[in-house]
C-alpha cells in the first residue's frame, strides 16, 4: 500500500499538484463558516481523495492519461465537499438528517 502511495506521488507531475492544491485550496477558502481547522482539514480531504481517487476513476470511465490533471482537479474539490459536509454534519446531525431526508422525500405537494 506504502509503495503504491509513493510511486503515486513520483508519478504526479508538478503541474497535477499544483492544480490539487489550488482547487483544494479554493475550495476551502470560499467556506466561510469553516474555523481554520476544519479548512486545513478540508484540503488535506481534497489532496487526499485526489491523490487515492484519480487512476480508479479514470479506469472507472475508461479515460486516457490525459484527463488525470482534469480528474485530479474535480476529485480534489470533491473531497473537500465531502468534509466540508462531515464537519457541518457533526456539528447538528438532526439537522442533517432531516435535512438528508427532506431531499430524498422530495417537494410537499
Amino acid at each position: 500500500m506504502m509503495d503504491r502511495l509513493l510511486g503515486l506521488l513520483d508519478e504526479a507531475s508538478p503541474a497535477k499538484w499544483g492544480l490539487i492544491l489550488a482547487f483544494a485550496i479554493l475550495g476551502a477558502m470560499m467556506q466561510r463558516d469553516l474555523s481554520i481547522w476544519a479548512r486545513l482539514l478540508a484540503i488535506a480531504a481534497g489532496i487526499g481523495a485526489a491523490v487515492t481517487f484519480t487512476e480508479p476513476v479514470r479506469d472507472l470511465f475508461h479515460l486516457g492519461p490525459v484527463w488525470g490533471d482534469a480528474v485530479a482537479a474535480a476529485l480534489a474539490l470533491t473531497g473537500r465537499n465531502w468534509a466540508a459536509f462531515a464537519l457541518r454534519a457533526s456539528k447538528d446531525p438532526l439537522s442533517t438528517v432531516s435535512a438528508i431526508l427532506g431531499i430524498w422525500r422530495g417537494p410537499k405537494s
